[in-house]
């Protein structure tokens, strides 16, 4: 039992028996009695009204002077309120330190409500959406009315990220993305990327560029080889020479072609459109050059059933393209070249296996970057550029399909390639 509740149990005991013990002295024990328990009730009632004067005042100052259980309960209100101060002084410090931190960001913030209504935003956002103080509580779709962001804003959960220019300042491009709080408000994070996006825009045309200029030299001087080869008279150290520098020619050549595609690839004013495509035909077209490029020395099968595949004929060309002649280009001789169609009720997978020389688990990530070519084992003698899974992959993603490569050391590869049965 607390000390407080002891206390006025003992006061109370005490006024009752001595009232009793009184009372029957003067022969009216109940008429006393009832005047000692008026008499502590109106004590009682005095000190909590003191109480209530004070919690009523905000508890600022110490609390009233009171004992037994009344006086511990004031005692431990005036806990609790310190306890409070504390608390609320941490969250108004965290607060201020939060506020300073959205304050210094170069990117907007900006919190929507359920309904997609203004609640608050950061100065960044405020310069980069021409935001006022009469905007609270307006929709944030009456500001930006591009369709693609009346779209993207209103979808029940978000993923990724949208770039629009900007209707405020020219020539500014704008990356938005969303998160819902708790399920209820959203948090709108608003990138300037218009400097990043003008510099990858140079490195495509500076990369497209030097890949062009570099056409003519090679060309030139796989030109001349080819004449110098022919003359008579040539030791075996000349042959030799000439046939490495050819070698290496011709791997530039292919170098500078992977790069023109890439780079035109990755233009944005290049959007990939829709098209029907016979992806049989288109199939056994590439296997028909695969297999002129193996010469013999692989088997390839081909499970098909006919098809028509909605998307970008070029791109997906590009993509099963690189992905069958790396099988054959990257596995020794008798290696198997399996291709089959996969309809399923949601896409369509296309899977490119081989039971070649595989390779580690940790380089599947690394074997779609750029000029990434892998163990020695799999990759010195091909003489590849090192773009052909890259460049397989970014055609995929620009038609929404996605690469999945499964493999293991000794064990082959397989490449899965999954495209929706309706791609944008």
């Amino acid at each position: 039992m607390r000390p407080g509740m002891q206390q006025e149990l003992w006061r109370a005991t005490a006024v009752f028996s001595f009232s009793l013990f009184f009372g029957w002295s003067l022969g009216f024990p109940l008429q006393i009695f009832v005047i000692s328990l008026a008499i502590y009730l109106l004590w009682s009632f005095k000190t909590i009204s003191k109480i209530f004067l004070w919690i009523d005042r905000g508890m600022r100052n110490i609390p009233p002077d009171a004992d037994g259980i009344w006086g511990e309960v004031a005692d431990t209100l005036n806990r609790q309120r310190r306890r409070h101060k504390k608390s609320a002084e941490k969250l108004r410090t965290l607060i201020r330190r939060a506020t300073k931190v959205t304050e210094s960001l170069d990117q907007g913030v900006v919190v929507l409500k359920k309904n997609r209504t203004l609640d608050w935003w950061n100065t960044s956002a405020k310069a980069l959406l021409n935001l006022r103080s009469t905007d609270r509580g307006s929709s944030i779709i009456n500001l930006i009315r591009e369709p693609r962001f009346i779209e993207y804003i209103n979808k029940s959960e978000f993923a990724g990220s949208i770039k629009l220019m900007s209707h405020v300042q020219k020539d500014v491009l704008l990356e938005f993305e969303a998160s819902f709080i708790d399920g209820q408000d959203i948090v709108l994070v608003i990138t300037d990327v218009s400097r990043l996006s003008k510099l990858e825009q140079l490195k495509v045309e500076f990369v497209g560029n030097v890949s062009h200029e570099l056409r003519t030299p090679l060309t030139v001087l796989r030109g001349y080889l080819e004449t110098l080869e022919d003359l008579p008279d040539k030791n075996a150290l000349e042959t030799k020479a000439y046939e490495q520098m050819e070698k290496q020619i011709v791997r530039m050549q292919s170098l500078a072609d992977d790069l023109i595609l890439l780079s035109q690839m990755e233009e944005e004013s290049n959007e990939p459109q829709n098209e029907e495509i016979d992806i049989v035909s288109m199939l056994n077209t590439i296997i028909d050059e695969a297999k002129v490029l193996s010469a013999g020395r692989h088997h390839f099968f081909f499970e098909s059933q006919p098809l028509i595949l909605q998307g970008n004929h070029g791109d997906i060309r590009a993509a099963l393209g690189n992905i069958i002649f790396n099988a054959v280009n990257h596995n020794p001789d008798g290696a198997e070249i399996k291709v089959n169609i996969q309809l399923h009720e949601n896409g369509i997978m296309i899977v490119i296996a081989d039971d070649g020389v595989g390779m580690p688990v940790d380089e599947i990530p690394k074997m779609t970057e750029r000029f990434y070519r892998g163990d020695n084992s799999r990759n010195s003698k091909s003489g590849g550029s090192g773009l052909g899974l890259a460049i397989a992959k970014h055609a995929l993603t620009r038609g929404n399909a996605s690469l999945d490569i499964i493999s293991r050391p000794g064990q082959g590869a397989t490449f899965e390639c999954w495209f929706p049965l309706h791609t944008n």
